[in-house]
């Protein structure tokens, strides 16, 4: 469908319900150049939302408004299965919706507006705000346990909207702390930002370290006293720091210069014998008659790829350049359903991409006599550590016990022979799948 215009201001979690559906269903929509308490009082904008309010969508036949209609109309463009697959899931995907605009975007607001000045502060509100917030999530978080999506198997409108109600929590409120209280809804929220879809219209989402509170300074009515004191004196001088700007201008591309030095201090180790893509290939080119003796084996000796022209040579493991490490998944009794399990590791290993040059690992999906799947994996990483990066970006670190392996003990390195041989029975239980990141 073609026509479409959606108005608003940039950056409006609202507008992105929209938009990122219309991602999804192939929908193009136009976001014309916007300019709050002008074009919104304009009489073709009134014409649209009498309201004068954003996002409002104009279609051929007329404006929608509200931001969860406009979403459904995007959304039911095409079939794509934003609103599920029958009629009962079709109403789950309205029941979501509905619950995370009133129990949680509604106290959301009430929590983040007065922090930035735009409502009143009162402590005892905000408080008030936060348990409610809580109470939300506290229901997503038991709902989300055994689940990847919060209908189906993939992504609804029902996801679109909660997470866009999530939105300024995750990225200005909640710290660290807050958000592992709620490690489901964590996770469900880390894996919908990182969707090509959502990446595309929100950008890159953090949890800040530091959450935003409440500062006085902010209030409207600070604003309105800062804005009063126009200090025209110091303007005066523009024309003697007018010709200031220019220097600056010869020493900025300078200071992007550091952008040249490794933001990861991985690349500033000393060089290794050890070359992980070597091992990578003696890995995938081992034929599984002879894995065993080549590559297990030669993870530790040393082995030559098989296959290669150049006759390539692994020279084996180094510990002094790198580290091997277990993990083990803490919350195996949340893990019931297979393909909700596969989907978890996918998800995980899928959104680690940017480590990929400096870590090999071999997740293994298990079974255990009561059901559960247990996530247990073998890691390679360059360095003595799990590398910063991925400690400080990737929320899925928190939900694995991560055990550095001593390179000589014999125990240890035959469990490694096991997840690497991909074995029947793999610590005593059933191996059901493996997951490879290289």
């Amino acid at each position: 469908m073609t026509g479409l215009k959606l108005y608003t201001y940039p950056n409006n979690k609202n507008a992105w319900k929209a938009l990122i559906a219309a991602e999804y269903v192939g929908a193009k929509i136009e976001v014309p150049a916007f300019e709050m308490g002008k074009t919104n009082k304009s009489p073709e904008f009134l014409k649209l939302n009498p309201n004068g309010k954003v996002p409002t969508l104009e279609t051929p036949q007329g404006g929608v408004f509200e931001s969860n209609a406009i979403a459904r109309y995007v959304a039911r463009i095409a079939d794509k299965g934003l609103f599920g697959h029958t009629l009962f899931e079709a109403a789950q995907v309205e029941q979501w919706i509905d619950f995370t605009t009133q129990e949680i975007d509604a106290p959301m607001l009430s929590w983040f507006l007065p922090i930035i000045g735009y409502m009143e502060y009162n402590k005892k509100k905000e408080e008030a705000a936060v348990e409610a917030v809580k109470k939300g999530m506290g229901v997503l978080e038991k709902h989300l346990h055994s689940r990847t999506f919060l209908v189906g198997n993939s992504v609804t409108l029902a996801d679109i909207v909660g997470a866009c109600n999530l939105y300024w929590g995750y990225t200005k409120v909640f710290d660290e702390a807050f958000a592992k209280q709620f490690p489901a809804v964590t996770r469900w929220f880390m894996t919908l930002v990182h969707q090509p879809q959502f990446h595309k219209v929100m950008g890159a989402v953090q949890i800040p370290t530091e959450p935003m509170k409440y500062n006085p300074k902010n209030t409207p009515a600070a604003a309105a006293k800062k804005e009063s004191k126009p200090e025209q004196p110091k303007k005066e001088k523009a024309p003697a720091a007018a010709v200031k700007p220019a220097q600056p201008a010869t020493p900025e591309p300078e200071e992007e210069k550091p952008k040249e030095k490794p933001k990861d201090p991985l690349a500033a180790l000393p060089p290794s014998k050890m070359i992980l893509d070597s091992w990578k290939r003696l890995y995938s080119n081992t034929p599984a008659a002879k894995f065993q003796e080549i590559c297990v084996n030669g993870l530790w000796n040393g082995a030559t790829i098989p296959g290669s022209p150049t006759q390539e040579h692994f020279e084996g493991f180094d510990p002094e350049g790198f580290s091997l490490w277990f993990c083990d998944y803490k919350y195996p009794e949340e893990n019931t359903i297979n393909y909700i399990v596969m989907n978890k590791v996918g998800g995980f290993l899928q959104r680690i991409d940017y480590v990929r040059k400096h870590a090999f690992a071999v997740m293994c999906i298990l079974k255990d006599s009561e059901g559960q799947f247990p996530i247990r994996g073998f890691w390679i990483f360059r360095g003595q550590d799990i590398p910063p990066i991925m400690k400080e970006e990737c929320f899925d670190l928190d939900l694995y016990t991560w055990t550095k392996i001593n390179p000589s003990d014999e125990a240890a390195r035959k469990r490694i022979g096991s997840m690497l041989n991909e074995e029947d029975k793999i610590d005593g239980l059933e191996n059901v799948e493996v997951k490879v990141f290289k």
